[in-house]
């Protein structure tokens, strides 16, 4: 999985401002060169943070070819629903409940039933993303395509929860100051 450090190398880069996504790739191909200590930026980052989730290797490519969800790019809710599910998660298996959802990944029954709900409103309300990155997430755990065998971190990791609160708190943001303005205009 180190191609996917250098994915999110790469997305850095372009969210920082660099303008061609060619040019972001081929710096962050250099990610994969190890450094004199005989360990490469990339292995790196993977021991800083871990292996991205499957979610958010997707999200990540749509975002890096420019179509990113407009529920993730304009929105609000979907990236705190998604930050608030990873929060439950991982402060759950943390200890301070006496409910471990972290377990629920390893015999995901339950875990798969919700999300076959999940599936079945994103199907009704004819939101075919969703149940793409869903069966892309079933497909990649069934194939064991990460180290882990927990479901639960196909779904999520800390990395796509910090970019969810991010993209929440900008979003929310924008769409505040962009209410105040249209206040601002109606009163004048």
């Amino acid at each position: 999985m180190l191609l996917a450090q250098v994915l999110i190398v790469a997305w850095l880069l372009t969210s920082l401002g660099l303008r061609s996504r060619i040019v972001a790739i081929l710096a962050a191909l250099l990610a994969l060169l190890p450094l004199p200590e005989g360990v490469s930026l990339a292995m790196a980052l993977r021991g800083l943070w871990g292996d991205p989730s499957i979610t958010a290797l997707q999200l990540l490519v749509l975002a890096y070819m420019g179509s990113a969800p407009a529920a993730l790019r304009h929105g609000w809710r979907v990236p705190v629903a998604i930050a608030l599910l990873s929060l439950a998660l991982y402060a759950s298996a943390l200890g301070p409940w006496n409910i471990d959802l972290y377990r629920l990944g390893y015999q995901p029954a339950v875990l798969l039933a919700a999300l076959g709900a999940i599936a079945l409103i994103a199907w009704w309300r004819g939101q075919p993303l969703c149940l793409w990155l869903l069966a892309i997430d079933l497909l990649a755990w069934r194939a064991g395509l990460l180290e882990s065998s927990n479901f639960w971190d196909t779904l999520l990791d800390p990395l796509l929860m910090s970019v969810m609160l991010a993209l929440a708190l900008r979003n929310g943001y924008r769409a505040g100051y962009r209410a105040h303005q249209n206040r601002n205009i109606i009163r004048s």
